[in-house]
């Protein structure tokens, strides 16, 4: 059970185990310290060499403000055992809507949810803040950092080699960003929104509505963005799925941290779309795509050689040195067996459905590599009942979801499931 606790004006939940999230005070400034100054020795964190005091830090900490940068500590049984706080990016004016975060959590509760707590309150937060975007500067070798920032939807938006020096090791320097909502426009003009909490913010189904308002704001984003042009055209020439899904793949591709395989690549749409993303991630990221070729008669698309199109659309693109493509079904042994070797020790961040009826069998094809919290794009989930794909997909979408494999975050497009896999959650249970 959650239940809620009321600090000046801000609403933070608060777990069976007394955790809960408020404003800090001066009063809590030798637990930060000592948090903060724990740090310091691991090379990791944080560049400061030498632990700081409590007196050096006082202007620091008395910066903030509960309603402008905010300063918030985690507190479980009357301990302080993690903070964040809010600071100004850049100082002239053009940035105010930019803010960094930085997260530090006591060394006993690491790996137990007090970080991805802190940072999905900021999330939250940030829009009735009057903060649009949220930046992180965290060291290229802090690999934990790295993955929960990118596990809420930060990406890489700067690189700076090393410019950092720590015990004569140059380090390299990661910006990670993500846009937050705007902020809302109704109520008093010049008061702050309070967000919407959810009651059991840590819960599966709490946890998926945040997620679902996500990618909704992210749709709204790229929907102005010139991807969103090139996007549509590529539906136009190459692909049957909506536009708003093309945008899906190509930002699960461009922010996830695994590899991207797609079943059933047709003429080359969705493929396209997800070589774009990792073109624009900036990283090294493997994207495999199954096909087994064939005809297809359609009045747009309609073509009698799958594979010879699929290949001339991915060289028209530029995106064939991306793409491993691998001609077969995806169930066959030998088809199998050449996954796995393309991907050798990676796992998949990504999966894309969009082959025949046979969903859940080629999920279990793969399973294994999947990542927990693997993004799924599953066409050809709605229909009518006597559609020989439609019925038999969501059958088998809808059991696995039932089961706890599958965790559902919307309807996109014309027919298309949007989700993540929580196989390993489900089987460990």
């Amino acid at each position: 059970m959650f239940r809620f606790a009321q600090h000046d004006s801000a609403v933070y939940a608060m777990s069976t185990d007394e955790m809960i999230i408020r404003d800090a005070v001066e009063t809590d400034l030798p637990a930060i310290i000592d948090i903060y100054n724990a740090t310091v020795p691991t090379r990791l964190v944080t560049a400061e060499l030498e632990p700081t005091t409590i007196e050096a830090r006082l202007p620091w900490f008395r910066e903030h403000s509960p309603h402008d940068y905010p300063f918030w500590v985690a507190e479980s049984d009357g301990r302080v055992i993690g903070w964040l706080d809010f600071k100004k990016f850049l100082p002239r004016c053009a940035y105010r809507g930019t803010a960094e975060i930085s997260v530090y959590v006591d060394e006993k509760f690491r790996r137990s949810g007090v970080g991805q707590r802190l940072l999905q309150q900021a999330i939250a937060r940030a829009p009735s803040l009057g903060i649009t975007a949220l930046v992180g500067l965290i060291f290229g070798h802090n690999e934990p950092s790295l993955k929960l920032f990118q596990r809420f939807g930060f990406e890489r938006w700067g690189f700076f080699p090393a410019v950092a020096q720590l015990d004569g090791v140059k380090r390299d320097l990661v910006v990670m960003g993500r846009h937050c909502p705007p902020r809302c426009s109704h109520g008093p003009v010049g008061r702050p929104q309070t967000a919407i909490t959810t009651p059991y913010p840590d819960a599966p189904q709490a946890r998926g509505y945040n997620e679902c308002l996500n990618l909704m704001y992210t749709l709204m984003h790229y929907r102005q963005e010139p991807i969103h042009s090139a996007l549509l055209k590529m539906r136009d020439k190459y692909s049957m799925l909506h536009v708003d899904v093309l945008l899906l793949i190509y930002h699960f591709a461009k922010s996830c941290s695994g590899s991207i395989l797609e079943i059933g690549a047709f003429v080359g749409g969705a493929t396209i779309a997800a070589a774009f993303g990792v073109r624009d991630s900036g990283r090294q990221k493997k994207l495999i795509a199954i096909e087994p070729g064939g005809s297809v008669k359609h009045k747009r698309l309609g073509t009698r050689n799958i594979l010879r199109d699929l290949e001339r659309n991915l060289d028209r693109q530029r995106v064939s040195k991306m793409v491993t493509l691998i001609k077969g079904r995806s169930f066959a042994p030998e088809t199998i067996s050449a996954v796995h070797h393309a991907l050798g020790s990676d796992e998949i961040g990504v999966l894309i459905l969009d082959a025949d009826a046979g969903k859940r069998r080629d999920i279990e094809c793969y399973r294994d590599k999947l990542t927990e919290g693997c993004w799924m794009i599953i066409d050809d989930y709605a229909g009518a009942d006597s559609n020989v794909k439609s019925a038999p997909s969501r059958a088998d979408v809808d059991a696995l979801v039932d089961a706890g494999a599958l965790e559902p975050l919307g309807f996109y497009g014309w027919s298309t499931w949007v989700g993540r896999w929580r196989g390993r959650a489900a089987r460990n249970h």
